[in-house]
């Protein structure tokens, strides 16, 4: 097998290295000298093992937005400890800035008593500022660890009301007497309340993954669900002048109290949701829609385009802050002003207004000559790199979060969540163009990879929250169509997809995952691996590589075994020869993450900041490099460079180039001896 590998190399390969495999191709040696052998010595485990490169993605995205007189309170997503900022409105300028103490970021917001609430994830904590002292306090935690505060809404009265997740609760905080209180969960099954809002007598909570609207009796507690029907998850609610309006999905549901009276409006055609509503003084209701970033006024049944003051923007809130002027904030870091009667817009881009900081990590890909390409929330940032440590760098808007990046030929490809848009991007120009939507029910990109012989870009996908059929879609470069295979594991999520590297096969393998989109039981035991021949475009076979597993995480092939990650058992792994179906090895990681193949080497990064090799032919994982620190938020993946033992990835936050070679020691390990390089020689000659 080793011989075969070495022979299919070719002709005309410069020997750069030998042990583990790593051949520099002659049209690459520019980049192989400067890049592996700027050290100036042969040894190839001198320089340093971590290169750094500073921050890897900046970000201003925001989760929560509210307005306490002439300022507006924007809780920062991806910085941790979050941040609140706080701007003037008049003069559209960053006044302030404090942390709170610990989270990513704080979806809730709301006023009541001259102070600022907001709510936090993933501890799900409510805090309290005070403008006039700039005092942060702790109100209570109000969740297990790893909750969300979605929602947050204050009572006439001043009572403030939290909607929360995993357990789907809404509590209660009066200010006047520092009581805090849960009362309870708000529909059975429902793991989020998502939206609330609270009039004299109520506070009524719009439920996920259905659109349940319940309603408390502020006084006694007692639940009841006003919905007429499930319509689908509640993204906002507005109590008013004796009506309840909640945006389920797809419609907009203008109620009684008690849910009678139901008037239906569906929202227009194009957009999946109505993610932040308003209504000014005199009873003009306002929304947003998603994905199309478009402000809608409600006339009667109709809901009329305004404007699009950020066009493809999620939004966090809408606030009128006069008769003719609305706040908008998008969850990309932008606040505007529209003008409702010339229909003209003013935007602020927080990142260059200062509430910018080191963002979480979503995906990484490598071009050539030291072109690494960083997707955060609502951007790819493009660094141009070498080897002395300097760098610049190039900074895209897109339209939410580039869960897969896959560079073909001159372009970089995205997979957008939530959105499932699929774009391509000229990073030395900035320019960004749809390709389209997966749609199907899909929300979240898993996996991406190119078939060369075809020229497809194949995307694997996990469903919204609440269902279970995940997708494997095929992007035809060429014809610029979009082909998708939904439930090709029957309900499972596809989290990854490997190719088969073997001359002649045309096969895809997925992964699965029995948890879907989450908050809905699995009606399958085991996660499976599904073939899916790329020609005839249907599975081949499905197995279960280990009973009693629910959640793969990735997968990858190298010479004719397929290795896999779980996330459930998390970390566990395995190695399996695809020609019988058979288990090789099984082991157990640390945590879970991403596996790739680079020159013959199987490689893991997982969570937790560790590489490890997996193969071929090991009876255990082996420790690669440590302490990169938890700098991604998706799992951890390598960017390899094509023709050395380097890969980029992130130390903390920061961009940072990785030597992985097998032939060096990890940190505190004895160096692996080198081969003779005659045998090498041998087999070339032969």
């Amino acid at each position: 097998m080793e011989r075969r590998r070495l022979l299919q190399a070719g002709a005309g390969f410069t020997l750069a290295s030998v042990a583990g495999q790593f051949l520099f191709p002659a049209e690459a040696s520019a980049e192989a000298a400067d890049r592996a052998g700027a050290s100036g010595t042969s040894d190839p485990c001198s320089g340093p093992t971590i290169a750094m490169y500073g921050v890897a993605s900046l970000t201003a995205a925001i989760v929560g937005m509210t307005v306490l007189g002439d300022k507006a309170y924007v809780v920062a997503r991806g910085q941790n400890p979050p941040v609140l900022g706080e701007i003037d409105l008049p003069s559209k300028t960053l006044t302030r800035a404090v942390r709170l103490n610990r989270g990513e970021g704080g979806w809730a917001t709301t006023v009541s008593g001259g102070h600022v609430y907001a709510g936090t994830y993933p501890f799900p904590d409510i805090y309290r500022f005070d403008p006039a002292t700039g005092q942060v306090a702790l109100i209570g935690t109000v969740g297990p660890s790893g909750g969300f505060v979605w929602c947050l809404t204050t009572a006439p009265d001043g009572t403030v009301y939290a909607g929360t997740s995993p357990r789907g609760e809404v509590w209660e905080y009066k200010p006047s007497t520092g009581t805090l209180r849960n009362l309870g969960v708000a529909f059975a099954g429902q793991q989020y309340v998502r939206a609330i809002a609270a009039d004299d007598r109520f506070v009524y909570a719009g439920t996920l993954p259905s659109g349940y609207v319940v309603a408390y009796d502020r006084t006694t507690g007692v639940k009841t669900n006003i919905t007429p029907t499930p319509y689908g998850g509640a993204a906002a609610i507005i109590a008013r002048d004796g009506r309840v309006i909640a945006a389920l999905t797809k419609y907009l549901v203008d109620m009684a109290p008690d849910g009678s009276d139901a008037k239906v409006i569906a929202t227009p055609a194009g957009e999946r949701l109505l993610d932040a509503m308003t209504m000014t003084a005199d009873g003009t209701l306002y929304c947003v829609g998603r994905p199309t970033g478009t402000v809608y006024r409600r006339d009667g049944d109709t809901l009329v385009p305004v404007a699009a003051p950020t066009p493809g923007d999620e939004h966090r809130a809408l606030v009128p802050l006069d008769a003719t002027t609305l706040l908008g904030a998008a969850g990309s870091g932008r606040l505007w002003w529209l003008n409702l009667e010339s229909k003209q817009s003013e935007i602020v881009e927080l990142i260059d207004a200062g509430l910018s900081g080191p963002d979480p990590v979503q995906s990484m890909a490598y071009g050539s000559r030291g072109v690494v390409h960083v997707g955060g929330h609502f951007s790819v940032t493009t660094h141009r790199t070498t080897t002395r440590g300097t760098r610049s760098s190039r900074r895209t808007s897109v339209a939410g979060e580039p869960k897969q990046l896959q560079v073909v030929g001159s372009r970089l490809y995205a997979a957008m969540y939530p959105s499932t848009e699929l774009l391509e991007l000229d990073p030395d120009r900035g320019r960004v163009r749809s390709l389209g939507f997966i749609d199907h029910d899909q929300q979240r990109p898993t996996d991406m990879a190119h078939v060369r012989d075809q020229d497809l870009l194949l995307v694997a996908s996990a469903p919204g929250v609440g269902l279970l059929k995940g997708a494997l879609t095929s992007l035809d470069r060429r014809r610029r169509t979009i082909t998708v295979y939904k439930d090709v594991i029957t309900d499972q999520s596809v989290m990854s997809l490997a190719l088969d590297d073997r001359r002649g096969r045309r096969i895809a393998y997925l992964a699965g995952d029995t948890w879907g989109g989450g908050s809905v039981p699995p009606t399958r035991p085991s996660a499976t691996i599904a073939a899916f021949d790329l020609t005839r475009r249907e599975v081949l076979w499905e197995v279960t590589p280990i009973e009693g597993y629910a959640s793969l995480q990735h997968v990858a092939v190298s010479d004719g075994v397929l290795y896999g990650v779980y996330k459930r058992l998390a970390g566990a792994w395995f190695a399996m020869d695809l020609a019988t179906r058979t288990v090789l090895q099984t082991g157990r990681l640390p945590s879970y993450g991403e596996i790739s193949v680079h020159n013959g080497h199987v490689f893991a990064s997982v969570f937790g900041g560790s590489v490890y090799r997996l193969g071929p032919d090991l009876t255990e994982a082996q420790f690669m490099l440590g302490g990169l620190g938890d700098g991604w938020y998706n799992p951890p993946q390598l960017a390899w460079e094509r023709y050395s033992p380097h890969a980029w990835g992130v130390a903390g936050r920061d961009l940072a180039r990785l030597r992985l070679d097998p032939r060096c020691p990890a940190p505190g390990q004895a160096r692996r001896p080198l081969p003779d390089t005659r045998v090498l020689e041998g087999l070339l000659a032969n």
